[in-house]
């Protein structure tokens, strides 16, 4: 059991498609046809090691699985990943394999909220994420773990009155670092589609840690 490619973290994230048919594939765990961009991707190096494929563009055949703790038990029982494959597959434990997908998909959700700045559509610091609440379109607002209960409330309040979706992710000192401030206690995504994408890969993580 290898994994050592499983973070990947020097690779930047795939961009969303442009707007058009959007590609299917089978999870290898629950045998479910999903788009393509809603699963995540496998493959095995000439030993047979299983990595997950951060961009999806790894060379080899790949198999796609939901990111779910239950589809990645699926995966592993029984020839299902031989079959995908179509050659012997390294034995790997569920916890590895659950592990080395929730890094990838945090790793992807860093990617795009540097790419949702880069693209000058984040918003930081207390009033201007208040302004951007009130009077501009917001696709997503993300509000450090450790905020204070009251900012929190209020977050929530301010989104649930627009019906702006809001996740809590990471520390303010680390939302503040992805956004070139010391600390930060909220930032506002408004790129719809990468709010979209980021929002998919923060629930990813937290099927994947749940038991």
């Amino acid at each position: 059991m290898n994994l050592n490619g499983i973070a990947e973290a020097g690779q930047s994230a795939t961009p969303p498609r442009a707007p058009g048919r959007t590609p299917q594939r089978t999870c290898v765990g629950c045998r479910q046809m999903r788009p393509k961009a809603m699963l995540v991707r496998l493959v095995c190096d000439p030993t047979g090691q299983l990595i997950v494929d951060l961009r999806g563009k790894l060379p080899g055949r790949g198999a796609y699985i939901c990111p779910q703790r239950a589809c990645a038990e699926r995966a592993l029982k029984g020839a299902r990943l031989r079959e995908g494959f179509r050659r012997e597959v390294a034995p790997c434990s569920v916890d590895a394999l659950v592990r080395a997908m929730a890094d990838t998909l945090h790793a992807r959700g860093l990617a795009y909220i540097r790419m949702a700045r880069k693209a000058g559509r984040v918003v930081s610091g207390y009033s201007q994420v208040v302004h951007a609440l009130a009077h501009e379109p917001a696709a997503l607002l993300l509000v450090a773990e450790d905020a204070a209960a009251d900012r929190l409330r209020e977050y929530r309040s301010r989104c649930a009155s627009r019906g702006i979706p809001c996740r809590s992710f990471l520390t303010k000192a680390r939302l503040g670092d992805l956004v070139g401030r010391d600390e930060s206690s909220a930032i506002g995504i408004q790129e719809t589609r990468l709010a979209e994408r980021l929002t998919f890969y923060l629930e990813g993580v937290s099927r994947l840690v749940e038991r």
